[in-house]
């Protein structure tokens, strides 16, 4: 019996991985991109390039979560990238008071 409950816990932290933290992983760091890519000649091209990489950046994360052999580790790292970005956009969206 402890077995199946191990594996259901594994399912469940692969598919919250994969699914809710992977999304906001993703649309943190196509927030905090323009702040990192230069502008372009028009000067909108750190604006419209996050747009266009959100898919690639979404599915770069969700087959991280997917495959990771090391779940723990797989968590760390969204959940670092997620803090990371989110703090880089909450300070460049209210400044550093």
């Amino acid at each position: 019996m402890e077995q199946g409950k191990r594996k259901r816990r594994a399912i469940v932290i692969r598919w919250i991985l994969a699914g809710p933290v992977t999304l906001a992983v993703a649309v943190a760091v196509m927030a905090t991109m323009p702040l990192w890519f230069p502008q372009g000649a028009a000067g909108i091209d750190h604006l419209i390039l996050p747009l266009i990489l959100f898919p690639a950046l979404w599915a770069v994360a969700f087959f991280y979560a997917c495959l990771a052999e090391n779940l723990t580790r797989a968590g760390v790292i969204l959940i670092g990238l997620l803090i990371v970005n989110a703090a880089t956009a909450g300070w460049a969206v209210w400044g550093a008071a």
